[in-house]
């Protein structure tokens, strides 16, 4: 049965082969040959850089603004990885518009199979269990129903409409779910 980890070396060779058939860290930034590679090259430097916060990020308008804590989890079966969690712990001015406090992935070949509904499931307890948040933030894409109907199965409360800072042109739906103690 899948599970919520802390990203681990014996993940590593999973996560790489993740990334060759288009799992992607970053979702405004996809993967290339060099970035997988880089990530192969050195499986215990990328895990510690996992759990670095750093203290800016590169904004919308490519201005520093600051970063905030967060939590980052692996959705694993076994040693095969399966999908990534990430959780802010609070939200700064561009994370209240995009972003919000909860993104996850599924690495594709795993898509389809309700993983992206557990995975956010999990995350939820997780936050109810170890964070001090009653109620999360998740922006989706309007262009991406797949993800409205994970958040939406998890509780999602649709409560905005906002131009998407990312892509130009296109909108981002606001879901509010609550954390019952």
């Amino acid at each position: 049965m899948p599970e919520l980890v802390r990203p681990d070396l014996r993940f590593m060779a999973s996560f790489v082969e993740a990334l060759k058939e288009g799992h992607n860290r970053d979702t405004l930034r996809p993967e290339t040959p060099e970035s997988i590679a880089a990530v192969d090259t050195d499986h215990a430097g990328f895990i510690a850089s996992l759990f670095v916060t750093p203290d800016s990020i590169t904004l919308p308008d490519g201005s520093q603004g600051k970063a905030v804590p967060q939590t980052l989890l692996w959705w694993v079966e076994g040693d095969r990885f399966l999908g990534s969690l990430g959780i802010r712990h609070s939200l700064n001015e561009t994370l209240a518009v995009v972003g919000g406090h909860v993104g996850y992935a599924v690495r594709p070949s795993e898509r389809e199979k309700g993983h992206a509904t557990a995975l956010l499931a999990a995350g939820l307890d997780h936050i109810r269990h170890n964070l001090p948040l009653k109620r999360v933030l998740l922006t989706v894409n309007v262009l991406n129903p797949a993800s409205i109907r994970v958040i939406e199965k998890n509780g999602g409360v649709h409560t905005d409409s906002v131009p998407h800072l990312w892509h130009p042109g296109e909108t981002a739906l606001h879901y509010w779910i609550d954390i019952p103690a």
